[in-house]
């Protein structure tokens, strides 16, 4: 968290307060790791845009065509939030100031939250599987014999190089949505048993979008926006009625409890069957 609806509302809120307006500077609150950033320019323009779980920031310079590219990516917490200049939140960790008295500073509690000069978007991420559909699905199907489409597929989605954007919320919806669908299965299987598993990694993200994203735990929304819907939307993910165990990569999985007695349970003895993942709820 945030994940790709809430990289793509990042998005869309730093376009919204950086157009007509310009850029000064830039500086970095010492207390977070990251580099300090030299931007050569007088001043300049900010323009964003999302791919799966990363932000460009395209600096460009006001009086002459060059520009920067600016890689970040959001960690677990990681927001943007305009203030009055000497007013930033306390966890503003980079500020950026414009000329009309004002900050666009990248708010990251838990500082997890990184960011570098980049040319491009970092090789080891796949497609966004919203806006680069078929590239997604065709990496996926071309690679089919690969060691990580042998991973349960509930592991699958949350690798980065395949499922760019996908979380720990979005694989718990997406797979509660297939309900003859084992979680447990091969991403290899998965895929193959059903396809429709290739859309839903497509529209589940776009929905999520669409209400607003996910607003969980350090996670809001820039715009403000209501969260019912949203809260509406998930039926797995949160919900006490479902299950949840601790993935092999330590993250919280929730999943519909019907596969409990199939995974976790010893079919003679009736007893929890030991060499299965610990059993949370």
């Amino acid at each position: 968290m945030p994940e790709l609806a809430e990289l793509r509302l990042t998005a869309d809120y730093v376009n919204q307060i950086s157009e007509n307006n310009t850029y000064v500077s830039v500086k970095k609150n010492p207390v977070h790791k990251g580099k300090d950033l030299n931007i050569p320019y007088e001043k300049f323009y900010i323009r964003a845009e999302s791919r799966g779980k990363e932000l460009m920031l395209t600096i460009m310079d006001k009086n002459s065509d060059n520009y920067l590219k600016l890689l970040m990516t959001m960690g677990m917490s990681g927001r943007f939030l305009i203030s009055p200049t000497g007013h930033e939140h306390k966890h503003s960790h980079l500020r950026f100031y414009m000329d009309n008295g004002h900050t666009l500073s990248f708010v990251d509690v838990r500082r997890f939250g990184k960011w570098k000069w980049a040319d491009d978007w970092s090789p080891n991420r796949g497609p966004d599987p919203t806006t680069e559909y078929e590239k997604f699905k065709d990496n996926i199907l071309s690679n089919m014999d690969k060691a990580a489409l042998k991973h349960p597929i509930h592991r699958f989605l949350m690798n980065q190089k395949y499922c760019n954007g996908l979380g720990n919320y979005l694989r718990a919806e997406i797979l509660y949505r297939l309900p003859d669908l084992d979680p447990w299965i091969s991403a290899k299987d998965a895929f193959t048993q059903e396809p429709k598993l290739f859309e839903l990694c497509r529209d589940i993200p776009i929905k999520a979008y669409i209400l607003g994203g996910g607003q969980l735990k350090d996670w809001k929304n820039p715009f403000s926006a209501n969260d019912n819907d949203f809260k509406n939307f998930m039926r797995c993910y949160g919900n006490p009625k479902m299950s949840k165990i601790r993935d092999k990569g330590g993250r919280m999985f929730w999943y519909d409890p019907k596969w409990n007695k199939i995974h976790f349970w010893d079919h003679y003895s009736g007893l929890p069957n030991p060499d299965a993942y610990e059993t949370i709820k």
